[in-house]
C-alpha cells in the first residue's frame, strides 16, 4: 500500500519557499474543517454531555457539562498524549501489518526510532488487550499444534553468567532436537474461523501449559485435531471438547493439521522478516500474528478504532511499553 504521508513529506521538501505559508495555511484550514465536522463525544469520565472547549496543541478540547472535566478525542485511550494524528498512526499500523522495519518507518515519517518503537508496541499491546476483552473462541473443527522459535534476546545485553554467548542472526541451536533453547508457541486454528496463539513455556509444553493457553479459547462443541502429543488430552478433560490425534494411520482428507501448519509457516516467515522477535515481546507479536492470519481485510481502521477505545486497559505510557506483560520464561 502506498505511503501517502511519505509522499506528502517528499513533496514538501520540493516546495518553493514562497509557497510554504500558503501550503501551511491550507493544511491548517483542512484540519479545522475536519475538527468542526466531528460530533462532540460523550465525557470519558462520567458519560455526560459535553461542549467544545477550544484547542490545545492543535487538537480540539471538550468540557463536560455534568462533571466539569476537560478532555480530548483521545483521553483515556492508547493514543493519549501522542503528538501525532490519525494519519500517522494508521501508517505506523500499516507498516506493522506489512512487516516494514522500524528504520524504514522512521525514515519515511520523520519519526525518531524510540517514538516509532513505542507507537508500534502500543499497537501490539492494544491487540493483546482486545484479545483479553473479546477472546477468540475456537469451535467446530479446530487444529491445534505447537511451533518453536529460538530464544531471542534482541536489544538486550546477555549477562556473563547466562550460559551461552550471543548469537548472530540465522544461527542455530547448540543442542539437537527441541531443547530449552527453543520457545514454544502453542497455536490453534478454527478451519472456518479465527486463530489464536500464545507462548507460556520453553521446549515442549506439558498438559498444564496447554490448559493455561487455551482456557477460555475452546468451545465445548469443538473437535480438536492435534498431533500425537498426549498433553492435548487435557482439553477434553478440562473443557469437555473432543480430541482426536492425527496419526499416519488415520490421516486423511479430513483428519489433518495442514491449517495449523500453514499458521506455523506464516509465523516463521514473519519471524524471519523481523530478523527475530525479542522473546520478552513474543506474546505481543503472537496477538498480531493471530489476527493477521487468513485475514484479507485492511485491518488498519479496525486497529486504530481499538487504540481509540477508552474501555480497554490504558496501555498508553512509555513505561507500559517497557514493562507491561513481558514474557519471562
Amino acid at each position: 500500500m502506498d505511503n501517502k504521508l511519505a509522499k506528502l513529506i517528499e513533496l514538501a521538501h520540493k516546495l518553493p519557499e514562497n509557497c510554504l505559508d500558503e501550503t501551511i495555511g491550507y493544511m491548517e484550514e483542512k484540519i479545522a474543517e475536519n475538527t468542526e465536522q466531528k460530533p462532540v463525544p460523550p465525557c470519558p469520565h462520567c458519560g455526560g454531555l459535553a461542549k467544545r472547549n477550544g484547542h490545545k496543541d492543535g487538537q480540539q478540547r471538550y468540557m463536560c457539562k455534568a462533571c466539569g472535566k476537560a478532555f480530548g478525542d483521545t483521553t483515556n485511550t492508547a493514543v493519549s498524549y501522542s503528538h501525532y494524528g490519525e494519519a500517522v498512526w494508521k501508517q505506523v499500523i500499516r507498516d506493522t501489518l506489512e512487516g516494514v522495519s522500524l528504520d524504514d518507518t522512521t525514515g519515511a515519517l520523520l519519526l525518531s526510532h524510540s517514538t516509532a518503537f513505542n507507537m508500534r508496541h502500543k499497537i501490539l499491546l492494544a491487540l493483546e488487550a482486545e484479545e483479553q476483552r473479546q477472546p477468540t473462541v475456537l469451535d467446530g473443527v479446530c487444529e491445534l499444534d505447537d511451533t518453536y522459535v529460538l530464544e531471542n534476546l534482541k536489544g538486550s545485553k546477555i549477562p556473563e553468567d547466562y550460559g551461552r554467548k550471543a548469537r548472530k542472526h540465522g544461527a542455530v541451536a547448540q543442542k539437537p532436537g527441541v531443547s530449552n533453547e527453543y520457545v514454544s508457541i502453542s497455536t490453534g486454528v478454527q478451519r472456518d474461523g479465527g486463530a489464536y496463539c500464545r507462548t507460556v513455556t520453553r521446549a515442549t509444553p506439558g498438559k498444564n501449559d496447554i490448559a493455561s493457553v487455551f482456557d477460555g479459547h475452546i468451545g465445548e462443541a469443538a473437535l480438536v485435531l492435534s498431533d500425537g502429543a498426549t498433553s492435548y488430552n487435557v482439553l477434553g478433560e478440562n473443557f469437555g471438547c473432543d480430541v482426536v490425534h492425527v496419526t499416519d494411520e488415520n490421516k486423511s482428507g479430513f483428519f489433518h493439521t495442514n491449517t495449523a501448519n500453514g499458521l506455523h509457516s506464516f509465523i516463521k516467515e514473519r519471524y524471519i522478516h523481523y530478523r527475530g522477535v525479542a522473546t520478552k515481546y513474543l506474546n505481543r507479536y503472537n496477538a498480531l500474528f493471530s489476527k493477521m492470519f487468513r485475514n484479507g481485510e485492511d485491518l488498519a481502521d479496525w486497529i486504530y478504532n481499538i487504540l481509540c477505545f477508552n474501555e480497554i486497559p490504558n496501555h498508553r505510557s512509555v513505561n507500559d511499553v517497557r514493562t507491561l506483560g513481558l514474557l519471562n520464561i
